[in-house]
């Protein structure tokens, strides 16, 4: 049987995609990538993330895909030569285009030490892992361990582009009812489902949790303490509103996201402040367009999309919730999300 091909490659924070690999692989090989390394986002402070977030390949000209952990393994989509790349921006499209040029580039410090490994025919990833002997082992128990552990999203829920697929979400149940479960783990994340909705002055959205863990001990509108776990709706217009539980903000309160690529799109709503219920279910209810006119400016025709989202990167930390129950509510319209 043919050996698997390796490449090993080193990538700087500051080199824009894409980096070919030399690596030629045909539509429906297996492809594993195995990082270690820490991409730096300021020069004053100790912050940024390693390949889970930063580390991206493709086949050229085929979509690009991520590493859920540090590692991860994917099917190739096309013929032609694997592309790799630290991931800095935002993307245009699912091809690896980036919509924000390659500026961002210049922000960071660090980089990646990359594994490439190309299967060949007849020999899955799973299986020829424990038999590298010019891989880091730790990387490949790491990759197989989460190759027998995969992770099910519920029907109808998808990874948004800007931060690609995660490991951080799970199908669960909560009290016989569809649930899902969130584990952030120095991680970031959104899911999303569609939905379509008009946007009224009645219109209520409805939901359950139950946090467990909070991923900030700090009040979180600054850039640097930016970690939180949330649900929110998308609008028409490309913005969104988003109800989290902060560790110090008072509730009620509001402000748009620090981030600056998200200023003008996201704006945050505290539902909950400190600690007090923190491990027990709690049930929400949120007038929207309410909190739209009070937050976020001139309400929207319609709501398109449902979120989830995760952040605990900037503090290192660990996030971890249980979501259930999610409806839109407008008089006797009821939209059932989850």
């Amino acid at each position: 049987m043919p050996r698997p091909e390796v490449v090993h490659l080193t990538l700087p924070a500051d080199r824009p995609p894409w980096t070919p690999t030399g690596l030629r692989v045909r539509a429906g090989q297996e492809i594993t990538l195995l990082g270690t390394g820490f991409i730096r986002w300021s020069r004053t402070r100790d912050v940024g993330a390693g390949p889970k977030f930063h580390l991206w390949a493709r086949v050229r000209g085929g979509r690009a895909f991520g590493c859920t952990q540090d590692t991860t393994t994917a099917v190739a989509d096309r013929d032609g030569e694997l592309e790799v790349c630290v991931y800095r921006g935002a993307w245009a499209d699912r091809y690896g285009h980036l919509a924000t040029g390659p500026e961002a580039y210049a922000k960071g410090s660090g980089g990646l030490d990359v594994t490439v490994v190309a299967w060949p025919p007849g020999l899955c990833a799973v299986d020829g892992l424990p038999t590298l002997d010019d891989v880091d082992p730790a990387l490949a128990r790491a990759e197989r361990r989460r190759l027998g552990t995969p992770v099910t999203l519920p029907p109808g829920w998808s990874y948004l582009l800007d931060f690609g697929e995660t490991d951080i979400f799970r199908a669960g149940r909560a009290a016989g009812a569809p649930a899902i479960d969130v584990v952030c783990d120095d991680d970031i994340g959104i899911l999303t489902t569609p939905v379509r909705a008009p946007l009224t002055p009645s219109t209520v959205l409805e939901w359950s949790w139950r946090v467990d863990a909070l991923p900030s001990a700090e009040r979180e509108d600054t850039m640097w303490s930016h970690d939180y776990l949330s649900v929110a709706v998308e609008f028409g217009d490309g913005r969104d509103l988003t109800w989290f539980w902060s560790a110090g903000l008072p509730e009620n309160s509001g402000f748009h996201c620090p981030a600056p690529s998200w200023r003008d799109r996201e704006t945050h709503v505290a539902v909950r402040s400190g600690t007090a219920g923190l491990g027990t279910w709690q049930t929400e209810s949120r007038p929207v367009w309410d909190d739209v006119s009070r937050f976020a400016g001139a309400p929207p025709e319609r709501i398109v999309a449902v979120w989830l989202i995760a952040v605990s990167h900037f503090s290192r930390s660990l996030g971890k919730a249980s979501f259930a129950g999610i409806r839109l509510v407008d008089g006797e319209r009821v939209v059932r999300v989850l």
